[in-house]
């Protein structure tokens, strides 16, 4: 009985034993063994947003690893930040509020000489605004980060001295045509400030003060007359070398071409044309005096109760230099081997369409537009 008592003993403490050692060699990693330099090369390679995720990114936001990795240490969130802040996404007006407020608080620390100051502007290269009506109202307490300083009044007006050297100098942006009175708000800030900047140093040229080269503007068309009816909005198009155009919230909006406009493969082999949407003769093509390139979309959808799959194109054309004649520059079909691919089938009266490059799939619904996480990842560009 002694013996046998003393087995289990033995063979209880052996097992703890095995267990722990193998608890310590998973759970253990050799950071010590490593440079400084390689470790923080590791934290932003595993900060890089998650845009190409399956879930949606209100279920799962594709921050949320460099968010957390910001919490570890201030070297950890100095190295972890350009990865957050390369692509900007805003969705909502939540988002665009709680960006002026991190802007604003950014602005306090560079007075105070906190150590937690960042530069954004240096680091943001694309932004995507989604759909926004108005300025937007207060954002919830604590919707930016646990650490974020409490939310005031003042946060639900957009201060344009903050938000108009960041936006105006990231290479890409993407806004919905309702969100254009940021951009318009931006460039008048941004145009005058530098006017009076010029006049003061008494110097005679200078260049536009944005970056911007790349514009994409999704949602239902609207007039134009914003920016032609102000010299810093024509300036601002005569610099723009891209633009893009996506499909709209509704598949009867004035976007989205009609299913006869789109051609079948062999139809386009045969002609080698689209016949383009009515509401391209309302763009002012003369404004875009550095324009290289347009990109469209073009769903070939079929009837919501048809399950028939059909392709979505998205086509580059070289800038017209008339309105009547476009020269097909560049077809990047999603079907392609070498590039990307998608499908748009009816599933109970929801048209969903997936995009896929390399391994990454991304589903998304045409009816809500969700061209968001197509234009992250890349797709659209």
């Amino acid at each position: 009985m002694w013996i046998n008592n003393s087995y289990k003993v033995c063979l209880k403490a052996s097992s703890f034993a095995r267990s722990c050692f193998c608890m310590e060699t998973i759970t253990r990693f050799p950071f010590v063994n490593l440079s400084t330099e390689l470790c923080l090369l590791i934290f932003a390679y595993a900060a890089r947003p998650t845009f190409a995720q399956t879930d949606d990114y209100d279920a799962r936001n594709p921050y949320s690893s460099a968010l957390a990795l910001c919490r570890v240490s201030h070297i950890v969130r100095r190295a972890v930040l350009p990865e957050l802040l390369r692509t900007v996404l805003l969705s909502e007006d939540s988002n665009v509020t709680a960006f002026v407020h991190a802007l604003r608080m950014q602005k306090a620390y560079a007075e105070q000489w906190n150590h937690l100051h960042f530069a954004y502007e240096a680091h943001i290269r694309r932004i995507w605004i989604g759909e926004i009506f108005q300025p937007p109202p207060v954002a919830p307490h604590g919707s930016l980060s646990p650490n974020s300083l409490s939310y005031t009044s003042s946060d639900s007006e957009i201060d344009f001295s903050l938000l108009a050297p960041v936006l105006l100098g990231a290479q890409s942006l993407a806004l919905d045509f309702s969100s254009l009175f940021l951009l318009h708000g931006c460039l008048y800030y941004a145009w005058h400030s530098h006017m009076d900047m010029k006049v003061r140093l008494g110097v005679g040229r200078f260049s536009p003060p944005w970056s911007t080269k790349t514009l994409t503007l999704s949602g239902e068309h609207t007039p134009w007359r914003p920016f032609m009816n102000t010299t810093e909005g024509s300036a601002f198009l005569a610099s723009t070398s891209r633009l893009i155009f996506l499909s709209p919230t509704l598949i009867g909006a004035p976007l989205l071409p009609a299913r006869g406009l789109c051609l079948d493969n062999d139809n386009r082999k045969e002609s080698g044309e689209y016949k383009l949407p009515s509401w391209t003769t309302g763009v002012p093509w003369a404004s875009f005096k550095s324009l290289q390139a347009v990109s469209m979309a073009f769903p070939q959808l079929s009837p919501i109760t048809s399950s028939e799959d059909v392709h979505i194109e998205l086509l580059t054309f070289s800038a017209p230099q008339l309105l009547s004649y476009w020269a097909l520059q560049d077809t990047g079909t999603y079907t392609s081997e070498d590039s990307m691919e998608g499908r748009v089938s009816s599933i109970d009266n929801d048209v969903r369409i997936t995009i896929s490059r390399s391994h990454s799939r991304i589903h998304f619904c045409i009816l809500c537009q969700d061209w968001e996480k197509a234009w992250a990842c890349g797709l659209c560009n």
